[in-house]
């Protein structure tokens, strides 16, 4: 055999890389789908150590932050193997694909965010060293509360005007992420007095 390994034209092994790769418009259940039928490759292939690459340098991905977290989350239940590795290659390294990387990390997972594919492939083929950060000459500095909350500000910026229901659904979304990230954490929101005390402190925006 020479050459890829290709089930469909989006989804093959090339050197011991599952590619994921897609153009144009990709949709919530498609990127998660294309996810899955890569993982799906990945366990078939007999490979000790999964090598993931989702390009969509060409395709057009929504970066919003909810869709984001949502494949993030799809992710970490699809039970890659501990040394599993992903790379996201993108056209522009912004701060939600960031949010993307961070939330994977702090669940163990090893995924780097690149811009440039020749990069892309040389972290999937080092060793793996367990800093999966040092690992990425792309990698900036660890997002910090201040760009979460500029994030969180655009997303509500950019629902003005939305229907209320599908504003409500959104957000209801976005809590229920907070909420998941701090169970993760060992922390319980549900019952902390401080924080309803803090909000009953804000000012109505009403």
């Amino acid at each position: 055999m020479t050459g890829a390994t290709q089930s469909k034209r989006d989804v093959w092994i090339e050197a011991g890389v599952v590619w994921a790769a897609a153009e144009g418009a990709l949709a919530d259940s498609a990127h998660q789908d294309l996810t899955q039928r890569a993982v799906a490759m990945a366990a078939g292939s007999g490979t000790v150590e999964w090598r993931l690459l989702l390009a969509y340098r060409r395709a057009n991905l929504t970066a919003d932050v909810l869709a984001l977290s949502r494949h993030a989350e799809l992710l970490s239940r699809l039970g890659l193997p501990e040394g599993a590795r992903t790379a996201m290659l993108c056209r522009q390294r912004s701060t939600n694909f960031v949010f993307w990387e961070r939330v994977l990390r702090a669940r163990g997972h090893e995924v780097s965010v690149f811009t440039d594919g020749e990069a892309a492939l040389s972290w999937l083929h080092r060793p793996n060293t367990g800093d999966a950060a040092d690992a990425n000459p792309e990698a900036p500095a660890a997002t910090d509360v201040d760009t979460v909350k500029r994030l969180l500000q655009r997303f509500a910026t950019e629902r003005l005007g939305a229907p209320r229901s599908q504003v409500l659904a959104d957000l209801t979304a976005l809590v229920e992420c907070l909420f998941a990230q701090a169970d993760h954490l060992g922390i319980d929101l549900s019952q902390g007095s401080e924080l309803q005390e803090r909000r009953q402190r804000l000012p109505s925006s009403r």
